[in-house]
């Protein structure tokens, strides 16, 4: 009898222990999905979002008038490339009204003007013609910028806030959808889970698909390889930049 009470105590310590705080089961992997990711919500204002942490305190890249911070611990804002990004910026917004203004002081002689009417706007037509190309290689140089920020961005994630409030929410390459889908994911996978909610091709070349709960707001996945996913995003294209 004396065994009996013996185990019956370890019993009921094993059960006591079990369910204690020490046993509380562990929580599911992260997720970015329509609340969000690591205290950061749709709609959510920068000054707030800094405030929680999870962000870095300063922002990596500020380029088109949007602020894109890393999550706290991730890629540490770089002087250099921050003052290249507002360099290109200037120079490409410059250059294209330089193009514009030169292209509506471009003459049209009439059938009777002379020859040397001809020559002046056969030269104002070739110096607006060089600046359209001048500008046009700047708004080239200024998407590869963003193609580097968004690069670096997507490394360990994080977040871009437009002008009152957040814009995107870049998740780190471990973090998928409540569906399943990540960085890696193929592409197959990615139609399967999302075609009947509607996903479409971007412009830039991306998918993209309603978040079911939060009208405004899509999940856009950048495509890696032509067959994966590369990095996923949380997005609100109305939120404007600047």
């Amino acid at each position: 009898m004396k065994y009996f009470v013996v185990g019956a105590a370890l019993v009921v310590t094993l059960v006591a222990c079990s369910s204690g705080p020490a046993a509380e089961a562990p929580k599911g992997p992260e997720a970015l999905g329509p609340g969000g990711l690591r205290g950061l919500t749709p709609g959510m204002a920068l000054s707030a979002a800094v405030a929680g942490g999870a962000l870095a305190a300063k922002p990596m890249s500020v380029l088109d008038g949007c602020a894109a911070y890393t999550f706290a611990g991730g890629t540490a804002p770089d002087a250099g490339i921050m003052a290249a990004e507002s360099a290109a910026a200037t120079k490409a917004a410059d250059l294209n009204q330089q193009a514009t203004a030169a292209d509506a002081k471009v003459s049209h002689p009439g059938v009777h003007a002379s020859a040397a009417d001809y020559a002046r706007s056969a030269k104002e037509s070739a110096d607006a013609a060089q600046l359209s190309a001048s500008a046009a290689t700047a708004i080239a140089d200024l998407a590869t910028l963003r193609e580097a920020r968004d690069a670096r961005l997507a490394v360990g994630g994080g977040a871009s806030f437009g002008k009152d409030s957040l814009r995107a929410l870049v998740a780190p390459p471990a973090v998928k959808t409540p569906e399943g889908v990540g960085s890696g994911t193929p592409l197959a996978e990615l139609h399967q889970k999302y075609d009947a909610q509607g996903l479409k091709p971007t412009p830039a070349g991306n998918f993209a698909v309603p978040v079911s709960g939060k009208p405004g707001w899509t999940y856009d996945f950048a495509v890696a390889d032509g067959a994966k996913v590369g990095a996923v995003s949380l997005v609100a294209e109305a939120v404007s930049c600047g």
